[in-house]
């Protein structure tokens, strides 16, 4: 989508320039959001010590290896963003349009949550495909190496792994009409939860599953158990498939509560390594 754009302002912009101009984009976000929330939460940890899922502190090794691991990842996006690119100018499969009235401003809202769901149930059986045995070890494990992942874990993936995360968004522009300020606004949204999950502290509030569309978000507790447990919680976005396919892990609800009641982790608790968390 942005080498669409790109082009379109810079006709004359090589593959190698609009190559480049996605990654450092990709990077720019990711610094942005990822090491601002590694901020944030370094800032306010004392404050935030009763929300912090694992009570152990992320390592500088660990966050230089999920920084580098990144680093490959948009080098990846980039390529298979071009490449999408490119293929799409031959033959023209992206159902990417530019003028808002051809399909109204109702589907141009509508067109975000479309799309969410999309990528949500790609990311969750493309995730559950990765964790089979004989797949993990070469695609997924590195993810993995991060039992208590920082925010800059977001990306952090084996190359591999990066494709099959860049062919969702392939996906999305397929499948889902979409003016490029929506997808922008999708992109937006999916690193913004992404690093959430990442986070390794549960800062939304308690009574949040109490609501319907809190019962299927998808939580820094869940995807921290994901870490940890391995078998539990695939989604991204949302927990719905997880529910339907009986995946949630069977004490989130009780960590999730015990981490936004402010409860400290006692040998018993959901919060304890000796607990129930994983």
């Amino acid at each position: 989508m942005f080498a669409s754009v790109l082009r379109d302002h810079m006709p004359e912009a090589g593959p190698l320039l609009v190559g480049l101009a996605i990654a450092l984009v990709a990077l720019g976000r990711y610094l942005i959001f990822a090491g601002g929330a590694l901020g944030i939460i370094t800032l306010f940890r004392r404050p935030l010590r009763f929300r912090q899922i694992q009570k152990i502190p992320f390592t500088s090794t660990q966050m230089t290896r999920e920084f580098l691991y990144s680093l490959s990842s948009f080098i990846v996006f980039a390529s298979v963003g071009l490449a999408g690119f490119r293929l799409n100018e031959t033959v023209g499969f992206f159902a990417i349009y530019k003028v808002p009235d051809q399909y109204g401003w109702v589907w141009f809202a509508l067109s975000v949550p479309v799309a969410l769901l999309v990528h949500d149930f790609y990311f969750y059986w493309a995730h559950r495909f990765m964790h089979q045995p004989g797949i993990f070890e070469r695609v997924h494990r590195i993810h993995h190496l991060s039992t208590n992942p920082s925010p800059l874990a977001a990306f952090a993936f084996h190359p591999l792994e990066a494709v099959i995360e860049a062919l969702g968004f392939i996906l999305i522009l397929t499948v889902v009409p979409m003016h490029p300020l929506a997808f922008l606004i999708v992109s937006t949204l999916m690193i913004t939860i992404n690093v959430i999950g990442h986070l390794g502290y549960e800062l939304y509030p308690s009574g949040l599953q109490a609501s319907a569309f809190g019962k299927f978000l998808n939580t820094a507790t869940g995807h921290n158990q994901h870490h940890r447990a391995f078998s539990f919680n695939y989604g991204l976005y949302t927990l719905v498939w997880d529910r339907l396919f009986k995946t949630t892990h069977p004490h989130y609800e009780a960590t999730f509560d015990a981490l936004t009641a402010r409860q400290s982790a006692g040998p018993d608790s959901p919060l304890s390594d000796k607990g129930n968390l994983s």
